[in-house]
């Protein structure tokens, strides 16, 4: 059997599955062949083809299979606002079917619905996501974004260059309009963060923060920005999201404490 015939054999496998367990979609890390007429729709998951080069136990296949799969599937949930049904994921080795609301113990914006509007958190994210796979004229982008009350985020804040939203209307500054996200996507060249209001205004960028990070505990490795955003997020209720610029990963902040983060070099085409 030949590589493509294999491909068709485990997709159309996966169709069936899907349709018998009632599955919302497929994800598929395999390569995506055209002209294949499933019954479900297929996602594919973009640069990230996983192999295993060691142990091939059946355990450390399932486990190895199903941290792709729980990545995957928190991208899902947040690009589509998902929060329960069923998953077929599709490998080169095997076939897995996955409860998205399992998913919610990763991460889940409605556990901070006091802190900020979750159609708000997800949209955040799905823009930070588009901003860590294209960056910005063919080079990487780091940026952050803090949600909260505006007036608290402003009182532990201060404006470090020329406000490029000051003055606008709030329908060309609402980040749950995706029209606008080209124009956040522009801005995050610039130095300091994002301030964006619970209900998705967004009240400024090129923000410095000043809350006082001697306190917090983060991971070796991450920088000023992700120090920064955990920050504010101790001294007043916020989120805070942040683009890492080197590997383009995605974490979350809140109550000064790391909550989540996102792979991207998982890359799903929906």
């Amino acid at each position: 059997m030949t590589p493509d015939e294999k491909n068709r054999t485990l997709l159309t496998s996966a169709d069936k599955l899907a349709q018998d367990v009632n599955a919302l979609a497929i994800i598929s890390f395999i390569p995506a062949e055209s002209g294949m007429e499933l019954k479900t729709p297929v996602i594919n998951v973009l640069e990230v083809h996983p192999e295993l080069k060691h142990d091939t136990s059946m355990l450390s296949l399932l486990e190895y299979c199903s941290n792709h799969v729980i990545d995957a599937v928190v991208q899902y949930r947040i690009m589509t606002q998902t929060d329960s049904g069923k998953i077929v994921a599709v490998f080169p080795y095997a076939i897995l079917v996955y409860d998205i609301d399992t998913t919610k113990d990763e991460f889940s914006a409605e556990s901070f619905a006091n802190l900020a509007n979750p159609e708000v958190v997800h949209s955040v994210l799905s823009l930070a996501l588009e901003i860590s796979r294209e960056g910005r004229e063919g080079r990487p982008v780091g940026t952050a974004f803090i949600i909260g009350d505006i007036n608290e985020l402003k009182r532990w804040s201060h404006q470090g260059v020329l406000n490029p939203y000051e003055g606008h209307p709030e329908e060309v500054r609402d980040v749950l309009i995706r029209e606008n996200w080209e124009s956040v996507k522009e801005f995050s060249q610039l130095d300091g963060v994002f301030l964006i209001g619970k209900t998705g205004i967004i009240e400024a960028a090129g923000r410095y923060l000043d809350a006082d990070g001697r306190d917090v505990k983060l991971q070796s490795g991450l920088g000023g920005r992700h120090l920064a955003a955990a920050a504010i997020t101790k001294v007043t209720p916020a989120i805070g999201v942040v683009v890492s610029e080197s590997g383009g990963k995605i974490r979350v902040f809140a109550g000064g404490e790391l909550v989540a983060h996102l792979r991207t070099d998982i890359r799903l085409m929906m």
